[in-house]
């Protein structure tokens, strides 16, 4: 179980390391690296299939740093940076609370800003 501090078991961390390890080695890139990240989705489970009630964040693993190999492994910057942009989006929803509109509302401003 969760700790009320929101951590999680030291075991569980343990499992999820090993984890992480053999996905590195089956696709020959590492998590958190500058040059060759590995992303991850992160889903939400539930005993019973519940369609369109799942929690998802999807780029996990990627930073201020991890963004830049992803640009250049892509040759796409723009796609890099929208994928980064998706994971704040995501991730300050599903687990920060954060209502989505509030990012498209910043972007959207933003966007008008620079006239994009």
């Amino acid at each position: 179980p969760i700790s009320r501090y929101g951590d999680l078991p030291q075991e569980l961390w343990v499992e999820v390391d090993k984890a992480i390890a053999r996905v590195e080695q089956d696709l020959g890139r590492k998590f958190g690296d500058a040059e060759n990240p590995l992303l991850f989705s992160c889903r939400s489970g539930a005993r019973i299939s519940m369609p369109g009630m799942m929690d998802t964040v999807l780029n996990v693993g990627l930073t201020k740093k991890t963004v830049e190999g992803l640009a250049k492994a892509t040759n796409n910057p723009k796609f890099a940076y929208d994928a980064y942009r998706r994971l704040l989006d995501m991730f300050g929803d599903v687990v920060l609370g954060i209502p989505h509109e509030a990012f498209e509302d910043k972007l959207e401003a933003l966007k008008e800003k620079v006239g994009v």
